[in-house]
């Protein structure tokens, strides 16, 4: 039974938060109540209102109406600091971290320790102690892969001796391992009794962790369960209101052809003080989806940067219909027409500050239908094409910060899919969506596929490389192994070769594999 079901007060309490900007309701009379010890998760697809509600809670935003309370308390936190300061942390989807400075540093301006170095050190040692984190706090903290950062904030809060923390999507940028690794250490934080607030759009992990588990639908609260109290089923039906399909695979019409985008000897070295890429040699074709997987860290950002013609290779040769690739401030004028989907959707994919209809704009070419700066018909078009993706808002006018990184996604998407790209390369493309916009997005590849686009689909998902790939690669310190026919491998295979240990499989090349693709 738990404290709640006894009549015990709970450590937080949300009681009909409205929370509006302009005229979309984030949140509509949304009531939560958390208690000390437990795991709750907050589920819902993206743009439910999930991570607003939390803001709310986190200072981050104002409630237009409703009211909150801390450990029997009547509060309103202004700002983070609030919040910091009666026992609330918050760790974002994107970390908030300074990339120049150090971890060390990052601590000491998070307000970890005394101010002085030696206290930031000494609370890093009790905190790694108890919590038993490796972190190291001399290292920069852009040297650090996206799950690393990741980990300084939750140490961060965790030295601040946080009695609730909210993690918004945080198992997004790890592997399998590191999720077990997280979800053990905030077990041990809800036995201490205290509490994890776990926003989330996978059903495993609200079975794997979550002692119970509140669903947002569009702004409203469908309900809270306690584990096990409902299936997983009926959990996905209450997040989309039906049950996401699954994504079919294609018949091919046709067999695979001489490949569209190739890269023979290629390496390159990373900026940022991680695993570059040595030798790399792969090749996809119109009509197959070539799979990428790996551990993240092992040279996926210099095999993007690469794909995407950010850069050059330092040897080698990157080869896209059959000529040599320029980079992609050449693109327009070369003909070339490669959709990009990078894996930072808020960094790299769009402009921030910068209304929907402009980001439809940017890129190495615009799309034809926005080819001309006449406005009123770029803004209409736009339209148009939100509302294809199922964007929410729909509306070309708001700002690409403003949406949550979902909707973001599917912004990108828009983009890059609608000029009818011949070629596709694609980073973690459903990374932080939820069933249904995970669903969407692999449907319409799947669907690019069928008709004749060659994709790179380079994942840390294995379940979505198994899922959609003909061909699948593993990136490993820097090195691609394979490709396999996929189906000549199993789930285990790839994960052990994730791992740098070998497999059986034999390679395999587009010819070898047409026909298994076709079939």
């Amino acid at each position: 039974m738990t404290g709640l079901e006894q009549g015990m007060r709970p450590l937080a309490r949300l009681q009909g938060i409205v929370k509006r900007y302009g005229d979309v309701i984030a949140n509509d009379h949304v009531s939560l109540e958390i208690e000390a010890g437990e795991v709750h998760a907050l589920l819902g697809e993206n743009g439910a209102g999930k991570t607003t509600l939390m803001n709310v809670f986190y200072g981050l935003a104002r409630a237009d109406a409703g009211w909150l309370e801390f450990e029997g308390r009547e509060t309103a936190p202004r700002s983070p600091r609030d919040a910091i300061s009666l026992g609330i942390g918050m760790v974002h989807q994107h970390p908030l971290v300074v990339g120049s400075l150090t971890v060390a540093e990052n601590l000491l301006l998070g307000g970890v320790g005394d101010g002085t170095a030696s206290g930031v050190r000494a609370a890093a040692k009790a905190t790694a102690s108890a919590m038993a984190f490796d972190v190291d706090p001399t290292a920069r903290m852009d040297s650090l892969p996206v799950s690393q950062r990741q980990r300084v904030e939750i140490f961060r809060c965790l030295a601040r001796g946080v009695k609730l923390l909210i993690l918004d999507e945080p198992t997004a940028v790890l592997t399998p391992a590191e999720v077990s690794e997280l979800f053990g250490r905030l077990r041990k934080f809800a036995d201490e009794g205290r509490a994890v607030v776990l926003i989330t759009h996978r059903l495993s992990e609200v079975v794997e962790i979550a002692d119970r588990v509140t669903v947002l639908r569009r702004g409203r609260k469908v309900g809270t369960w306690p584990r096990g109290a409902v299936s997983s089923d009926e959990l996905a039906t209450a997040m989309v209101g039906r049950m996401p399909e699954p994504v079919a695979r294609p018949r091919v019409s046709k067999g695979i052809e001489t490949p569209r985008l190739s890269a023979r000897n290629c390496s390159g070295a990373d900026l940022h003080g991680q695993v570059g890429l040595e030798s790399c040699e792969l090749d996809v074709s119109g009509g197959e989806i070539l799979g990428v997987a790996g551990v993240e860290g092992n040279g996926q950002t210099v095999l993007a940067e690469l794909l995407f013609g950010l850069r050059m290779p330092a040897t080698g040769t990157i080869e896209v219909e059959g000529r040599p690739m320029p980079l992609v401030s050449s693109w327009l004028s070369a003909g070339i027409r490669v959709g990009r989907i990078p894996a930072d959707r808020s960094a790299h994919g769009l402009v921030p500050d910068a209304p929907l209809w402009e980001n439809l704009l940017t890129g190495p070419y615009a799309p034809g239908w926005l080819s001309t700066l006449r406005r009123k018909a770029a803004v209409s078009r736009a339209r148009e094409v939100l509302e294809s993706f199922d964007v929410r808002p729909p509306d070309p006018y708001a700002l690409g910060r403003e949406l949550s990184g979902g909707n973001q996604q599917k912004v990108v998407l828009a983009r890059e899919l609608s000029v009818s790209p011949r070629t596709v390369v694609a980073v973690n493309p459903t990374r932080g969506l939820d069933l249904g916009a995970q669903s969407d997005i692999q449907r319409r590849l799947s669907d690019l596929r069928s008709e004749g686009v060659a994709i790179v689909l380079i994942s840390t998902d294995l379940d979505e490389i198994m899922a959609l790939s003909d061909r699948i690669g593993v990136l490993y310190k820097g090195t691609v192994r394979g490709p396999y026919a996929r189906t000549k491998v199993t789930r285990e295979d790839i994960g052990r070769l994730m791992a740098g240990l070998d497999v059986a499989s034999t390679e395999t090349t587009p010819a070898v594999a047409a026909e298994q693709i076709a079939s």
